[in-house]
């Protein structure tokens, strides 16, 4: 099954969220879906590294994505409590939270499951973070899916970054997306959950360039090198 999460607002309300895989989606395909919100259409706030041709494709594939969460979260207050279950087919995970953390694991997880071509490159690099875990453990566990990526793309023959010289440019990549999607709908919402959600995945990427070296120099420590 595909991951669900069901947010339990104090008021009783209950918001239920799927995160479908889109990755392999071909973003043209969207072109036929209708009436959309104008911070949607791909010329709206267009990413500097986005690859795709507004001729041939007319919304941002992140942006369609995240259509019903933002419609569905635009009056949420960022420090409300919430109860959050994380449904996979491995089981439930529950837990009690903030709204902001909360909706910065569904927005991150329902952008980069997208059809963005940009953000699905790297779900390395945000597969294995949650709304309870620590930057630094999150930099350590991106770290370590990027070193096995490596890995795999060296064994079969090809071209791999065993020196991690482009792991935090990468993320940072990520971190751009996300400062155009943040534009696009920031002025829609009417209290600030979703947007601060937004702002702390933007902060965790630049958190992971300004603070690598000194994690690294930790990990070492911790490893006795």
């Amino acid at each position: 099954m595909n991951t669900r999460y069901r947010l339990r607002l104090e008021t009783g309300r209950e918001l239920v969220f799927d995160m479908p895989d889109h990755s392999g989606v071909e973003p043209a395909s969207l072109n036929d879906a209708g009436l959309v919100p104008e911070w949607v259409n791909l010329t709206c706030q267009q990413c500097s590294t986005c690859p795709l041709d507004p001729s041939e494709v007319f919304y941002c594939p992140a942006a369609f994505d995240l259509q019903d969460v933002i419609e569905q979260c635009s009056e949420l207050i960022s420090y409300d409590r919430v109860k959050v279950a994380r449904e996979t087919g491995s089981g439930t995970i529950t837990t009690e939270t903030d709204l902001q953390k909360a909706l910065f694991s569904v927005i991150g997880e329902r952008a980069i499951s997208s059809a963005c071509t940009v953000l699905n490159s790297r779900r390395w690099s945000l597969d294995y973070y949650s709304m309870n875990t620590s930057m630094e453990n999150i930099f350590y566990r991106s770290l370590s899916a990027y070193l096995v990526k490596q890995f795999l793309l060296a064994d079969s023959g090809h071209a791999s970054d065993l020196t991690l010289k482009d792991h935090v440019a990468s993320i940072e990549e990520t971190g751009i997306v996300f400062k155009n999607l943040l534009q696009r709908f920031r002025y829609l919402v009417r209290e600030d959950a979703s947007n601060n959600a937004v702002v702390r995945i933007i902060i965790m990427t630049q958190d992971f360039s300004g603070w690598r070296d000194q994690w690294i120099e930790d990990l070492k420590i911790k490893v006795g090198i």
